[in-house]
């Protein structure tokens, strides 16, 4: 396993930045991932390099970022010009030309129905992503039984709001949890409440 999943499994959070003002918050944290949410062409990689002088490990949204496009070319400017350790994507073609890049990669599945996590559970065996990300986050049994079916770590996130949905997603085999709300960023304060 690469040390950089490896090390979100131990810290078990990951900071979804979805604004600027985000970014000073998930610094003043010990969380040392996240899924950076935001950004345009000409910002991007000003976002990356302040994380990067921090030691933080960023993995980029691909489709939540402005002005590029997602093809071999775009994920070659992430990668070597922005210098993100990685994307989060739904989309195969991008998984592909992560891989490609060397970037980890970590791929969104959203559970709308049981076809879509059966369709992205076959991308994922086709892919084989560093990591999926199931979302929402707040389907503990389907998480659970997603997590003994697959051998990918499994990050799960969208609408986590309270520790208690941290808790319950980890406790049924969610490798680490992503979300927005700073207030469950503090990786220590986290571990006293889940303990």
């Amino acid at each position: 396993m690469n040390e950089a999943i490896a090390r979100i499994g131990q810290e078990r959070m990951i900071a979804s930045i979805k604004s600027p003002k985000q970014i000073e918050a998930f610094l003043r944290t010990d969380v040392t991932t996240t899924f950076l949410m935001m950004g345009t062409l000409s910002t991007l990689d000003r976002y990356v390099a302040h994380l990067k002088r921090e030691n933080r490990t960023v993995f980029l949204h691909a489709e939540r970022i402005n002005g590029i496009s997602l093809d071999r070319d775009g994920i070659d400017y992430l990668a070597k010009r922005v210098g993100a350790d990685g994307i989060v994507t739904t989309k195969a073609s991008v998984l592909q030309h992560a891989k490609r890049a060397g970037l980890l990669t970590v791929q969104r599945l959203f559970l709308v129905d049981s076809d879509a996590v059966t369709s992205g559970l076959k991308l994922a065996e086709a892919q084989q992503p560093d990591a999926i990300e199931l979302m929402p986050g707040l389907i503990p049994s389907v998480v659970e039984k997603i997590s003994q079916d697959i051998s990918f770590p499994i990050v799960t996130g969208g609408m986590i709001r309270q520790p208690i949905d941290v808790h319950r997603a980890l406790d049924h085999g969610a490798f680490a949890v992503s979300t927005g709300d700073e207030r469950l960023w503090h990786v220590q304060s986290q571990k006293e409440e889940l303990a």
